[in-house]
């Protein structure tokens, strides 16, 4: 599909899956993170997808994947937190982590402490209003296991707001309601954010190029 079509996908699909990155992070800052990284993710398959459909669920099994996995491309934000790369955070793609913010809000808090696949499964299943089907499909997992997941993640759900299970699925469906609607310039942010990830890839490869280089020197100063 077309670069001009993949900007239209964007400002449809942004407040929706913007939503659902609330859910899963319970901060709206957090979760214009997510979306952003969901949408690279997905904007780098974009010439291989079908359609819209594809497109969409594509961007969906991102953003689950964005949430449930650290990707490869973290590496440099770890390592700036590291005492032996203390001075490696002014180069391009190493920075420090930041921790994850508490949620103030009592059912996103409570979400918090699910398991994650659980918390996934809550957010896609009542905060998106997805079919089981749809949300297996995000999960890469069969329906039977989203059946279990969506009724324990509810029972303990319950258990934290001292609620039954309908009515913890109904707050859910309110925190979804009043999550961030307005996701902002995200075609931007995701041009700006794959810039910073090639800018982060050289900065790991010349690390990679200086430290073979210090081998190599240790090596044929030794002989």
């Amino acid at each position: 599909m077309t670069a001009g079509a993949f900007e239209e996908f964007v400002a449809a699909e942004s407040t929706p899956s913007l939503r659902v990155a609330y859910l899963l992070t319970g901060d709206g800052r957090a979760a214009g993170d997510l979306l952003q990284e969901a949408l690279i993710a997905a904007h780098h398959r974009w010439d291989r997808l079908a359609d819209r459909e594809e497109a969409t669920s594509a961007l969906r099994r991102e953003l689950v994947a964005a949430h449930l996995g650290r990707r490869w491309s973290r590496v440099g934000a770890a390592l700036g937190d590291s005492p032996l790369l203390a001075g490696t955070t002014g180069i391009p793609g190493f920075s420090s982590a930041h921790s994850d913010p508490v949620p103030s809000d009592e059912t996103a808090a409570a979400l918090a402490h699910l398991l994650p696949r659980q918390r996934v499964a809550l957010a896609l299943r009542y905060g998106a209003g997805l079919s089981e089907e749809a949300v297996a499909d995000a999960l890469g997992t069969p329906v039977a296991d989203v059946r279990a997941l969506v009724g324990d993640g509810l029972g303990r759900l319950g258990e934290l707001l001292e609620v039954d299970g309908a009515a913890a699925a109904a707050l859910v469906c309110d925190l979804a309601g009043r999550a961030p609607a307005d996701p902002g310039d995200v075609h931007g942010r995701v041009l700006d954010g794959e810039r910073s990830e090639r800018r982060h890839r050289a900065g790991l490869l010349a690390l990679a190029a200086f430290f073979v280089l210090v081998v190599l020197l240790v090596l044929f100063a030794g002989r």
